[in-house]
């Protein structure tokens, strides 16, 4: 375990909200490490504080990360333990009732729409979500050559194409991937999907 995991996981353990397996390798894990056990000590006040704090005082936030921290947190995110959710909720609003940080809901009318395209043996079915500065687009794929790169490209009604991401299939040719575009929801006319040589894959229209 690195002193970063571990960091991660130091305010669930103050609450008491790790699985034992995981407390177990938190606490092998201060056992040698100073610099993280010190880190632990600054949550100790943590409990006290949470027992302060009003739900009724705190609103969620939407959070729009940029691009490039977007493609990287949805290619390495996994979902995360009930207990795991928990703690890091109330880590967050332990911090804001010290901080004293006024909270506002961001939000969009545009709902998400999840539209499904086939032609010839590729099936692709993908869902658009606005997110803060451009679109969330989820696509699961099948159908595919073995290990073919997909490229997904948002098209939006002005004609202009915005990159979504790239990646390989699987070998049996099918996959599920996050991308982002930089177009706004409302602005969007249609995903298409492009495999290798150029060959395009399949066609959403929204």
């Amino acid at each position: 375990m690195t002193c970063p995991e571990a960091a991660t996981d130091l305010g669930a353990y103050a609450l008491g909200a790790l699985e034992p397996g995981e407390r177990r390798r938190v606490e092998e894990h201060l056992a040698r490490c100073p610099s993280c056990a010190a880190e632990l000590a600054e949550f100790a006040a943590l409990p006290a504080l949470l027992d302060k704090v009003d739900p009724a005082d705190l609103t969620p936030a939407a959070v729009a990360p940029s691009p490039e921290l977007f493609a990287r947190m949805s290619a390495a995110a996994t979902p995360p333990s009930r207990l795991r959710t928990r703690a890091v909720a109330l880590v967050a609003a332990a911090l804001l009732a010290v901080l004293g940080v006024g909270v506002t809901i961001w939000a969009t009318a545009s709902p998400n729409e999840t539209v499904t395209a086939t032609a010839g043996a590729v099936r692709a079915t993908i869902t658009v979500s606005p997110v803060d500065r451009g679109s969330a687009l989820d696509v699961t794929v099948a159908g595919m050559h073995p290990h073919e790169n997909c490229s997904m490209i948002a098209v939006g009604r002005d004609g202009v194409r915005h990159a979504a991401g790239t990646w390989p299939a699987s070998s049996a040719g099918d996959g599920t991937w996050r991308g982002w575009a930089d177009v706004d929801r409302d602005d969007l006319a249609a995903v298409v999907l492009v495999g290798d040589g150029g060959r395009e894959l399949a066609r959403a229209e929204f």
